[in-house]
């Protein structure tokens, strides 16, 4: 098992991309840590990995808010000592409810701060709380879910592509400024449009075809691995790398 022994947190995990992430690493030998906003969903996640009590936590957490996000390193730390893996997921283009597919023109500002402050703002929080705790054991392995939309505008898009632009960035200055820890720092983008709920449930997208889920897995696993040993500051395509290994890319028509 790749990741038998390690420690690794998926947040914005009781679905899509996280939930494909964190059960892959459970399969993988991992101590997973749950974490979303919701504490009923996060117990529903938990059982459903079916992992024994010592190899599983759920915690409810919002990454927009700082002291939510230290409360959730610590609950970690005290049940498990240490953090190997952390993957920043949490994030969505427009709030739940709505509304979507607006011009920066007619943004809200509220919406803007919504956005902006679970993509970007809860990858920082979550980020510098982790690497505490990385830089003490000199290891670890720190994966930002970026998106297309994070190397490449797209109209009625706005703030998610500025959150997602900036998570590239971010996780390159993290990247040089942690190498010396040890600590890698990479970028995972599916490849393009997933067929998660959140998706399925917007206007527009019957008869698109889209990415499974499960394309971000495989990559998800090798960065957390050993592995990728020395592997830092790179942004990784999904269903490119999946390709290059001889994986299948799964799509599907809604």
């Amino acid at each position: 098992m790749k990741l038998s022994g390690k420690v690794a947190v998926v947040t914005g995990s009781v679905r899509g991309l996280g939930w494909e992430i964190a059960h892959a690493y459970a399969l993988e030998g991992a101590k997973v840590v749950i974490c979303d906003l919701d504490q009923s969903d996060v117990d529903e996640t938990v059982a459903r990995l079916g992992l024994p009590a010592e190899g599983v936590l759920g915690v409810a957490a919002d990454v927009s808010v700082e002291e939510d996000v230290i409360r959730l390193v610590q609950r970690i730390r005290e049940k498990f000592d240490r953090i190997d893996v952390w993957v920043n997921n949490a994030g969505f283009a427009w709030p739940r409810g709505g509304p979507i597919d607006l011009e920066v023109v007619d943004t809200p500002f509220d919406v803007w701060l919504k956005v902006l402050n679970t993509n970007l703002t809860g990858t920082f929080l979550c980020s510098r709380e982790v690497l505490k705790v990385m830089r003490e054991h000199r290891n670890g392995s720190i994966i930002n879910i970026s998106s297309p939309q994070g190397k490449s505008g797209k109209p009625l898009r706005g703030p998610y592509c500025s959150a997602k632009y900036g998570i590239e960035g971010l996780s390159q200055v993290l990247s040089m400024e942690n190498k010396s820890y040890n600590i890698r720092v990479n970028t995972l983008d599916p490849g393009g449009m997933v067929a998660t709920e959140a998706i399925l449930k917007i206007h527009g997208t019957k008869g698109n075809r889209m990415l499974s889920p499960n394309v971000i897995k495989d990559c998800a696993v090798y960065l957390a691995s050993d592995d990728a040993a020395g592997t830092t500051g790179r942004s990784f395509i999904a269903s490119e790398w999946n390709r290059q290994h001889g994986i299948e890319v799964k799509y599907s028509i809604r």
